[in-house]
């Protein structure tokens, strides 16, 4: 098999390296290239047109270029409606009947409103001879309107077959497809028209593959700086950061060992991660206790299932979409296998190239050092690396042979409890002692919603939830008769009843509701004694449930006495996600977040978090991170995931851009020092609000050396500072744009402090009111409050040095009074 793949690759990179081909958004009405229109041969759908126009609308074979809509120079169009079980991805296979050389390709997809479009489409070519395909381009769509043109330059390359894989951005969205112009290059074309494929040979067409990664993983279509192309470019990446990394680790001054933030305030110690509420506002709080706002990453193992990629079809024949597979002895950790078929995990080959002997150790510490440089504190959900000491969430399963129910289960069934006890005890008991033990989550993304009771309502009697629910509705309803007229129905009994299908239309909405609630009651009561009687020390953190999907307020609204803090997964822009809970007051857990965009073959999670680069994943989650920490509920967030998805796709064909690090183990330096900068002031903006001095105008009395600039104090980068000259009078001030009320100012100081100092404000930057004023400074950091104050410019005026030389600031931030 290796020595088949390696002459697949040495075509394929022949015919790539003779090519660039790039993607741009061009709108309808463009130039394009000069040569002859091709409006030769036949295409075929793989799922046939349920919109758009004839002859193509609900077509199932061959259609001849010269009469489909595609190549018609009309509005007419193609369209594939969305649907709850639509596929993801559409294909049209196009025969040219022969090969030609090619300038470009011109998909243009017209809209008819904002209920259509794609998510991205990929465009690949195959000659008659090639026995699999080469990529033109991959192209992530941009924007939002909806006359929509994609250009792929050809450059000249020779193709028989196009093929077009067009995936929608969820389910509901409707595919358009109105022209597709193949316009001829120059050189020769094939000599005579070769036989026509069947409709049934050109879906076939769809089996064979196209060369996506190279020998280390990577997206073999596209070159970007420092990508991996030798293992001595790995190890040097790790001896790179080594160094740069041997020094960082917690400041005892500032943090306790497991990260909780000294400088807030003391609270009782009790040797285990709990919950508190403080002036107001909800915190966990550390074994030696400290306030800590979990800022966490998920799927942290080298070993996390959703990294590895299929080598294999579904047949059991190898996939040729890799340049060159690891070797299967040098590198067999990498390699797993199930009933299904084997599996590779670039990662784990990948580390154990840059890391050498012990190179799981070696990663874990690098791993843990970059966390803490970059402001993380926990494991928050799924797999963590093993042997690495850092407060985690820990995730509990449910059997696999529970009585299920749809995506759930039945919560009723006696045999629950003790299966689920079976399953968790033994796994309980091992953690009850763990210091670094946040709590538990139990099962993920299932709650109860209509469509649970509309299924157990048409069971019979031997379910337990359909016994419980006619149990609940005699209860509400009272006599036989009066619940027989209710439902429209005449059992001779209430367990005549419990085997007689009920239509849910029958079922006040209220009803339905309340037994959500009770079955979500039972359910939560259950899983929190189960906790407690096999460990006591550590907090229920509810099911991660997702706020608009397999869940329902009545269900969440069930859990809240009986979890210490609720968790869900909120793929989502800020924290509004959390205003439907606020009425409960309890801590609240954001477990799964992220922000991805397409590049290097990977794609995004979903349109609301969509990003267009790596600067701008680290800009949207600074502003969902800031929204979040403001709600007093809020204690914490785990980012989706330490590490990229496959770009040759997971099990379930995800390849998602979701990682603080790629799967060569570099790190989106870009975006992780934007996190960095988010991570350094979320205890501020959870205790006291918004910074209002962020990225504020500033001016200073004088600058010692230009890299210690004014704006590096309100930059929010612990990491870089202001200085002034080597004098006593020095000042900072930051204008807030327009007046605002302020009660606090927050600084930072460098080893360069001030003993005396006042704060002023001012409406003017001219005249100056004191506000606060100490002969005692003694440098760190100084928290201070005052009487509140109308004011568009703060100031902080250096009266005398603390040391021999000038002041400086890593952070000086200002804040309004809040209601906590």
């Amino acid at each position: 098999m290796k020595n088949g793949v390696m002459m697949y690759t040495r075509i394929v990179l022949a015919f790539l390296m003779a090519m660039t081909a790039l993607a741009a958004f061009i709108p309808v009405g463009h130039a394009r290239g000069e040569g002859t229109m091709l409006k030769t041969g036949n295409y075929v759908y793989s799922v046939s047109p349920d919109g758009g126009n004839s002859p193509d609308l609900l077509s199932t074979g061959l259609m001849a270029a010269a009469k489909g809509v595609l190549y018609d120079g009309t509005t007419a169009y193609a369209g594939w409606m969305g649907k709850a079980k639509s596929p993801m991805t559409v294909h049209v296979v196009i025969d040219l009947l022969r090969d030609y050389p090619l300038d470009q390709l011109r998909v243009v997809m017209n809209s008819p409103n904002k209920y259509w479009g794609f998510k991205d489409m990929t465009v690949k070519y195959r000659t008659e001879a090639a026995t699999g395909y080469y990529i033109a381009t991959r192209h992530i769509r941009q924007g939002t309107e909806l006359n929509y043109t994609v250009n792929v330059p050809m450059a000249g390359v020779t193709a028989r077959f196009i093929v077009l894989d067009i995936t929608r951005t969820q389910a509901f969205q409707h595919i358009p497809l109105t022209e597709v112009e193949i316009t001829q290059g120059s050189g020769t074309p094939g000599q005579n028209p070769k036989p026509s494929f069947t409709a049934e040979q050109l879906k076939a067409e769809l089996n064979k593959d196209a060369l996506l990664a190279d020998r280390y993983g990577q997206w073999i279509n596209d070159a970007w700086p420092g990508k991996i192309t030798s293992d001595a470019q790995l190890r040097q990446n790790y001896t790179d950061e080594a160094v740069a990394l041997a020094n960082v680790a917690y400041d005892p001054a500032i943090y306790d060992p497991y990260g909780g933030i000294k400088r807030i305030g003391k609270y009782e110690s009790t040797g285990y991660f709990r919950l508190e509420q403080v002036n107001g506002k909800w915190w966990f709080i550390t074994p030696d206790g400290y306030p800590f706002l979990l800022k966490g990453v998920d799927a942290a193992s080298l070993w996390e299932a959703g990294y590895k990629t299929p080598t294999q079809k579904p047949d059991g024949t190898p996939r040729q979409i890799f340049e060159q597979l690891p070797d299967r002895t040098l590198y067999a950790p990498a390699y797993t296998k199930d009933e299904n078929g084997e599996y590779v995990n670039f990662i784990v080959s990948n580390v154990m190239k840059k890391y050498g002997s012990d190179y799981e150790a070696k990663w874990g510490d690098i791993t843990r050092k970059r966390l803490i440089q970059w402001g993380f504190n926990a494991f928050s959900k799924w797999t963590k690396p093993k042997g690495v000491a850092f407060p985690y969430v820990q995730v509990l399963q449910d059997p696999a042979n529970l009585r299920r129910i749809l995506w759930s289960y039945d919560v009723f069934d006696p045999q629950t409890a003790p299966i689920i006890e079976s399953s968790l005890k033994t796994q309980l008991q091992n953690a009850r002692a763990s210091k670094w033990l946040i709590g538990y989550t139990y099962d993920n993304e299932a709650g109860w919603t209509t469509d649970i009771v509309k299924e157990l309502l048409m069971y019979g009697a031997d379910s337990p939830a359909k016994g419980a629910f006619v149990d609940y509705y005699a209860t509400r309803h009272g006599s036989l008769d009066n619940v027989n007229m209710l439902l429209g129905m005449n059992a001779v009994s209430f367990n005549a009843l419990k085997d007689t299908p009920i239509a849910i239309t029958k079922v006040s909405s209220a009803d339905v509701s309340g037994f959500i609630t009770l079955a979500s009651e039972t359910y939560y009561a259950m899983i929190r004694d189960i906790l407690k009687r096999n460990d006591p020390n550590h907090l229920f953190l509810g099911s991660t449930i997702v706020p608009t999907w397999r869940t329902s307020l009545d269900w969440d609204r069930g859990a809240m006495p009986y979890v210490d803090a609720f968790s869900v997964d909120s793929y989502t822009r800020d924290g509004s996600w959390m205003d439907e809970y606020e009425a409960f007051g309890k801590p609240l857990l954001n477990l799964e977040h992220s922000f991805g965009s397409s590049d290097r073959g990977l794609s995004y999670i979903s349109a609301p978090t969509k990003t267009t680069s790596t600067v701008e994943r680290g800009v949207a989650y600074r502003a969902f991170a800031e929204s979040q920490a403001q709600n007093p509920l809020f204690v914490g967030s785990g980012w989706y995931a330490y590490f990229d998805q496959a770009v040759t796709g997971r099990v379930d064909g995800e390849s998602y851009n979701i990682g603080l690090v790629n799967q060569q183990d570099q790190p989106y330096t870009d975006m992780v020092s934007i996190m960095k900068m988010a991570h350094a002031g979320l205890e501020n903006i959870h205790l006291y609000g918004i910074n209002l001095a962020a990225g504020a105008a500033v001016a200073a009395s004088s600058t010692h050396v230009a890299m210690l600039a004014p704006a590096n104090a309100v930059d929010g980068d612990g990491a870089t500072r202001w200085g002034s000259n080597y004098t006593d009078n020095e000042w900072i001030y930051a204008d807030l744009g327009a007046v605002k009320t302020v009660n606090r100012v927050y600084l930072s100081w460098e080893a360069a402090y001030a003993k005396a100092y006042k704060i002023q404000v001012s409406n003017d930057a001219k005249t100056w009111t004191d506000v606060f004023a100490t002969t005692s400074g003694d440098g760190g950091i100084d928290d201070i409050s005052f009487s509140a104050k109308s004011a568009r410019y703060v100031r902080m005026l250096g009266l005398k040095r603390g040391s021999a030389y000038g002041y400086s600031l890593w952070r000086f931030e200002v804040f309004a009074p809040t209601s906590g």
